[in-house]
């Protein structure tokens, strides 16, 4: 391939400078119609340049509703230049350096002068658009009356009127002046921001009619016109050496046509060049469409598929090998149709039969996967076919989303009002109508106090309105009133709606009818009213009843250990020793459960009170385990220790925390059946608190007890087939304990397994330890 391409190159040539030389001998002395063709371009140049500048002095001075004829001036001078610049036109020749000069010259005032056109034409688009502006915003700003402080405003805008009819130094200053009266002026706060837009526009006003001004002096300054007549003079003078030195250019002629068939061969290898770029560009172009994240496939105008990129087969994906090079337009179509990828179109058929057409509308498709995709097939120039897919499924997501809302609020249990930022009416939901008896239509346009029962202050309405037109949320209650006149009370939130400049534009009120609420509260209200005094009387009770109970049972338990212990001599009979010893634990029990029915009504009562310091943990636990030490021996019992020596300091009342440790350890040696065995851990936990675990090899406690035994005088079992004695205060306490240390107690329990038993952890938090 190579060596053809060399052959073609060097026939080139050999062609080219044949075609030199056959043109040298054909060339005339001097084409005279063509010089006098450039003569008149050069003429209506100038006759151009001039209406350019007259229809610039009208659009300056606003004469002009649209620039079409500055455009269509603007398009010849380009034309003409172009046409001028062309080497065709027998101008832009070496041997003429000043046509080419003045040329080039031309063309680059003429770009210039262009550029201050358009400068021009965007200036004078900001003088009108703030001169149509200002004294409509200034006019709504004053509305119906003529307050002082409206007065700079208007001399402003006469000021400004003025200027931009007469732009002089006097005027620049008259406005000047003006504005800074406004600046100085002092405005209500309502309207600090109408007065700054005010402000803006003005500026914007003065700044573009300078703009305007400059360019202008630019613009005119231009020596286009000059430039024109000495291009003219060089054209004159170069047909006259034309005409003299025609026989001397034949042979130079000569000369730069073999330089050409040289030059020739350079530009053939360039060209080589430029196509290996092309292809690199070929290559970027192609890794550009793959990194874009819409579908995009090329079919050429045999409507043959050339390329596509990885969206375009993600979101093909249903058509698997089917989609190959070479494929079909119409074949890709109908293997889309068969693989459900176009089942739905919206507004057309469900077989997508406008996607069978190229006429680049863009169309909304889905697939039998619920996938949307915006599809759209555009002819190109070559009569191939661009095909772009967008897969828009959150965009339509969202839209049923948005239904849905809409649903919701239509079909909400609670009152939903919407209204404008005066208060007035523009939504109600069908429960408005159900709860308050008005129709939508009744209701809408009306403000919202058509339902106000004249029981709510006016310094409750003020701060209401004062907190949502701040942008803020108010929660509370109204006590309205029905189209019947009956009264009921609602629990209201009340929030404003804001456009995406932040700006109030309504306001939304979410309102629920607690009526029936209200009532039940206030008779909840009495009943804890009555709850309350009984708890106190029970209080009182409890209170005097322990004062009864612990004279005579301290008394009790005195002697009675007096005389297990023999302290004044033997008593003589064993039996007696029996006695004494039951007398003595049973009235040691009898006052740990009033002492517990005393803490539980305190816990109840919310009495108790909380002794809270530092508290050694792993101590407290030691000590507690050989207070139980020899009742668990009694029963052959092991007690062993898993208590961490390195625990931090918990903050907490000891005594309550003891009483936790020790219920649990006497609870798990009462329900340890003999030579069993109890566990005692401390530990930090996962959490970084601490957890106290108590873990024994007892019967276990149901599942449907787990929760029952943290009540109040509830056991495992009942008083009649139990076998261990207690008031089943024990758990009670230990859970009231440890949330009073904002603790938590959790059971961990299989009935009959001896090897689990039971396990009983109460974890303290971490906020607690120091």
């Amino acid at each position: 391939m190579n060596r053809v391409s060399r052959v073609f190159h060097y026939a080139l040539l050999a062609a080219t400078a044949t075609l030199v030389v056959v043109f040298y001998f054909q060339t005339r002395l001097l084409d005279l119609d063509r010089h006098n063709s450039v003569s008149q371009n050069l003429l209506h140049l100038k006759q151009l340049d001039t209406r350019l500048n007259e229809e610039m002095l009208k659009a300056v001075s606003l004469q002009l509703e649209h620039y079409d004829a500055i455009v269509g001036t603007v398009s010849r001078m380009k034309e003409l230049t172009g046409q001028l610049r062309d080497r065709g036109a027998n101008l832009h020749v070496p041997e003429v350096p000043a046509i080419d000069e003045g040329l080039n010259t031309f063309h680059a005032l003429m770009l210039k002068k262009i550029d201050l056109v358009e400068t021009v034409k965007s200036r004078a688009a900001v003088v009108r658009n703030t001169l149509n502006y200002l004294p409509l915003e200034v006019e709504r700003i004053a509305g119906d009356g003529h307050d002082p402080e409206v007065v700079p405003l208007h001399r402003l805008v006469a000021s400004l009127m003025s200027y931009n009819l007469q732009p002089s130094p006097r005027t620049r200053h008259v406005v000047t002046e003006a504005l800074k009266t406004v600046e100085g002026a002092s405005y209500p706060p309502e309207l600090h921001g109408d007065v700054n837009r005010v402000l803006v526009h003005a500026r914007a006003n003065i700044k573009a009619i300078d703009d305007i001004g400059a360019t202008m002096a630019q613009f005119i300054i231009q020596p286009t016109a000059l430039t024109v007549d000495r291009i003219h003079e060089a054209h004159q003078d170069f047909l006259v050496q034309r005409i003299k030195l025609a026989d001397t250019f034949r042979l130079i002629l000569l000369v730069l046509s073999l330089a050409l068939f040289a030059g020739l061969g350079v530009a053939l290898r360039q060209l080589r060049k430029a196509h290996d770029a092309a292809e690199r560009t070929s290559r970027q172009f192609s890794d550009a469409l793959e990194s874009i994240s819409e579908g995009f496939a090329v079919f050429d105008g045999k409507e043959r598929l050339t390329f596509w990129n990885s969206t375009f087969t993600t979101l093909h994906a249903g058509l698997k090998d089917k989609l190959v090079p070479q494929l079909s337009f119409a074949d890709f179509h109908d293997a889309c149709v068969e693989a459900g990828l176009y089942n739905e179109v919206e507004g057309a058929d469900g077989e997508g039969g406008q996607l069978a057409k190229a006429n680049g509308q863009q169309i909304m498709v889905r697939s039998r996967t619920r996938r949307w995709m915006l599809a759209s097939n555009s002819r190109m120039t070559d009569g191939g076919i661009a095909c772009v897919r967008i897969d828009v499924s959150e965009t339509k997501n969202a839209q049923e989303e948005l239904r849905k809302l809409s649903r919701a609020v239509e079909q909400s249990p609670a009152t939903v009002i919407i209204t404008d930022t005066r208060g007035v009416i523009t939504y109600v939901n069908p429960k408005f109508s159900e709860t308050t008896g008005y129709a939508p239509t009744e209701a809408i346009g009306q403000r919202t106090s058509m339902l106000g029962s004249g029981e709510m202050s006016g310094d409750a309405y003020k701060a209401l309105w004062q907190t949502i037109s701040s942008g803020r949320e108010w929660r509370g209650e109204f006590h309205n009133k029905r189209k019947d006149g009956s009264l009921f009370w609602e629990l209201a939130s009340i929030s404003p709606i804001k456009d995406d400049g932040g700006r109030i534009t309504h306001y939304l009120a979410v309102k629920e009818d607690i009526t029936e609420r209200k009532r039940n509260m206030e008779a909840m209200a009495h009943a804890t009213q009555e709850a309350q005094l009984a708890n106190h009387a029970k209080t009182q009770f409890l209170a005097n009843m322990s004062h009864e109970l612990r004279t005579p049972l301290n008394a009790i338990i005195g002697f009675s250990e007096i005389l297990k212990e023999q302290m004044f001599g033997p008593i003589g009979n064993e039996n007696y020793l029996d006695y004494c010893q039951h007398i003595f634990s049973t009235g040691r029990h009898l006052l740990d459960v009033i002492n517990e029915i005393l803490d539980v009504s305190r816990i109840e009562a919310g009495t108790i009170e909380m002794n809270e310091s530092l508290v050694d943990v792993a101590d407290l636990c030691r000590e507690s385990l050989e207070m139980l030490r020899e009742q668990a021996e009694h029963k052959d019992q092991k007690l062993r220790s898993g208590i961490n020596s390195d625990l931090p300091a918990l903050w907490g009342d000891g005594m309550r925390i003891k009483q936790i440790v020790l219920n649990l350890l006497s609870n798990a040696v009462k329900f340890t059946p003999n030579q069993g065995e109890i566990v005692l851990s401390a530990f930090l936990d996962e959490h970084g608190g601490v957890t106290i675990k108590v873990q024994d090899t007892g019967p276990g406690i149901p599942e449907d007890q787990k929760e029952t035994i943290l009540e109040p005088f509830e056991q495992v079992s009942d008083i009649y087939t139990r076998s261990h004695e207690g008031s089943g205060l024990g758990l009670y306490l230990v859970n009231s304990f440890t949330k009073l240390h904002d603790g938590s107690l959790s059971i961990e329990s299989h009935v009959d397994d001896i090897e689990t038993g039971t396990i009983i952890s109460v974890q303290f938090p971490k906020e607690r330890l120091r």
